[in-house]
Order: structure tokens, then C-alpha cells, then sequence
């Protein structure tokens, strides 16, 4: 079985690589192309840049929702050591956004792929 696929591996390696490319850049084909590229690159701008945007504003969301499972953690220590302090409400607040943190980050990360298409979501 080993043999078969090394000899698989090699063949595929060998034909792999003496497969030629096709390199047609011809100065007339260039000079006839560019002024509809350069329409197409106009026309299409505003939505590659509302595609940027929205996906920058998910990168963020994203991370900030992964920082807040570190309130987890802050929110036990209030509930603990901060109750004769009288920090135990806003130590349930905490423990219940550092546990539904996860699952926001997960959605975030989820939807990054459609932010990029410029749905904000």
C-alpha cells in the first residue's frame, strides 16, 4: 500500500510540474482590455469598499465579544471575594456575559464570510 502511494505521489509530483502555462500577455490585448477593467474597477469600487467596511467592523465585533469571556472569571472573583464588599449583583452580571460569550463569538465568527459580502449583521 505504501509503494502505490509513494509511485502515486511521485507520477503526480512529475506530471504536476510539466504542465505548461499559458502566459498570453499581449501588448494589444492590454491596450483593447484596460479601459473596460478600468470601468469595471470604477463601477465596482464602492461595493469592494462596503465590503471592507463591514467586514472590519466584524473583525472587531468578533474580537470584543472574545474579550468578554475573560468577565467570566472577573465576575466569580466578585461573587466571592467581593460579596462582603457587596459586589455580588454586578458579579451575576458578569458571570452571565462571560458565559454567553462563547456563543457570541462563535456567531461573529460565523458571519465574518457574509460581513465581507457587506451585510452587517
Amino acid at each position: 500500500m505504501r509503494k502505490k502511494l509513494r509511485i502515486l505521489l511521485i507520477v503526480s509530483a512529475l506530471l504536476g510540474g510539466a504542465v505548461p502555462r499559458a502566459r498570453a500577455i499581449d501588448p494589444v490585448t492590454l491596450a483593447i482590455l484596460a479601459p473596460a477593467a478600468m470601468r469595471m474597477a470604477e463601477a465596482t469600487h464602492p461595493y469592494l469598499m462596503n465590503g471592507l467596511a463591514c467586514g472590519a467592523r466584524g473583525l472587531a465585533k468578533t474580537g470584543i465579544s472574545a474579550f468578554k469571556i475573560l468577565y467570566l472569571p472577573w465576575g466569580v472573583t466578585q461573587c466571592t471575594l467581593g460579596l462582603p464588599f457587596g459586589m455580588l449583583g454586578s458579579g451575576i452580571n458578569n458571570v452571565i456575559e462571560g458565559g454567553a460569550a462563547p456563543f457570541e463569538t462563535a456567531f461573529h465568527a460565523a458571519m465574518l464570510p457574509v460581513n465581507l459580502f457587506g451585510v452587517d449583521i
